[in-house]
């Protein structure tokens, strides 16, 4: 189901890379070139890493460390509205601040993706994610009355505590096992203000869908496909129509 408006905070792709990358600045070049129609800005960031080694020899076993400047790189378009992190060590990041709707999504997805395929090559990736956190603000009425726009299931440990005012956060955790994906699904009044008590009216739906299963990046997006139709029907579990009406369905002519 698609909305006009939505609660989403934010919206995280990330692929973990099975090896580091070779990295060079030709192909952040080229990679950037590929990326600019949706990633008009390039930044580079340098950090320094810490490598430990134990050395094993006859007599003793010692721990030899090593420092290595490494070359990040962030991208991102012209009102940060969603950004890039390349870390050719270890993954790609890429994170909505603003959630248009799901065709964009996988577009910019798709574009990512295609794009280290034809810079990097069909690279192996050992973790792939896709997480969606709806926090779900609403100005008015009880900070405790959830019930027209949230499963009953998900808030039945509010009628736990009986003087309200003393809490201070409500929150909890499903984890999934499906068939080629996990998901971990956490929710409740997790209190932007804690540790003071609950005086907004703040509910958090956070889902998380992963697999580590080891995959060429050229089968990326049909995983993404499966996570994200998951979560999409796991957030249409959690929420009732109060909510819908707020977020106002869009109805297909």
């Amino acid at each position: 189901m698609q909305y006009i408006n939505n609660y989403l905070k934010n919206v995280i792709f990330r692929i973990d890379f099975a090896q580091p990358l070779v990295s060079s600045k030709k192909s952040v070049d080229n990679l950037y070139n590929l990326i600019k129609i949706a990633f008009q800005k390039r930044e580079s960031i340098k950090r320094t890493t810490l490598q430990a080694e134990i050395v094993t020899n006859k007599k003793s076993n010692r721990v030899t460390q090593s420092q290595q400047t490494v070359t990040d790189y962030r991208f991102s378009d012209e009102s940060q509205s969603k950004i890039l992190m390349l870390e050719p060590l270890s993954n790609i990041n890429l994170t909505f601040n603003i959630y248009k709707n799901s065709t964009e999504l996988k577009n910019v997805i798709n574009l990512v993706v295609n794009s280290v395929i034809e810079v990097y090559g069909d690279v192996e990736i050992k973790r792939t994610g896709l997480r969606y956190i709806n926090d779900i603000v609403l100005p008015e009425g009880n900070a405790f009355d959830w019930a027209p726009f949230i499963n009953s299931s998900l808030i039945s440990s509010l009628e736990f505590v009986p003087e309200k005012t003393n809490l201070s956060r409500a929150m909890g955790i499903i984890e999934l096992n499906r068939e080629n994906h996990k998901i971990l699904f956490q929710y409740g009044m997790y209190n932007p203000e804690y540790p003071n008590s609950i005086g907004q009216k703040v509910f958090v739906l956070d889902y998380d869908c992963y697999t580590t299963e080891i995959l060429n990046t050229s089968n990326i997006n049909d995983m993404v496909n499966i996570l994200q139709k998951d979560e999409e029907e796991l957030f249409e579990r959690s929420i009732e129509d109060g909510l819908r009406e707020k977020m106002v369905v869009i109805v297909d002519e």
